[in-house]
């Protein structure tokens, strides 16, 4: 994850925080996978790009970092601007425990909601993670996923 300013009034300590559960984020693959396992169970078929998911066991971060970053940025706003999405109206009154809870829960529904709109996301993930740079498949899901989160966010710096 890149720390930086993407909004005025932008948390510099909420995004080491996220910065440091990096790594927990990055589930957005397992998101992925289950949308997909699910619609192949829909339409009860199995391609080439089913047994690619199925053997994947690890994957090049970068490939979902914009899209992670963009989220995480999303959640920074509504943290630090938003004084309805907490209880309290004291700046950053959560253990950075707590601040990992409310991220990773805000992920959660952010991920259930863009999949819920926009179907063709899990497969642009899987295909960014599957065939990574400089594969040109990989490289137009990450263009894809780009484009997606500029029209997802276009608050963001």
């Amino acid at each position: 994850m890149i720390v930086g300013s993407c909004f005025h009034g932008d948390s510099d300590r909420i995004g080491w925080i996220q910065h440091d559960s990096y790594g927990k984020a990055l589930r957005i693959i397992d998101f992925a996978i289950d949308k997909h396992r699910h619609a192949e169970r829909v339409v009860a078929v199995r391609t080439e790009f089913s047994d690619l998911r199925d053997g994947l066991r690890g994957f090049d971060h970068r490939t979902l970092q914009w899209l992670h970053d963009c989220m995480a940025a999303a959640f920074r706003m509504e943290y630090c601007l938003n004084a309805d999405f907490l209880i309290y109206k004291i700046p950053d009154p959560h253990t950075p425990e707590e601040t990992v809870a409310l991220w990773l829960e805000f992920l959660r529904k952010e991920l259930e909601k863009v999949f819920a709109e926009y179907w063709q996301l899990p497969r642009l993930i899987l295909t960014a993670a599957l065939y990574p740079n400089p594969d040109k498949k990989g490289m137009a899901a990450e263009d894809e996923i780009y484009e997606l989160t500029q029209f997802l966010y276009p608050e963001l710096e």
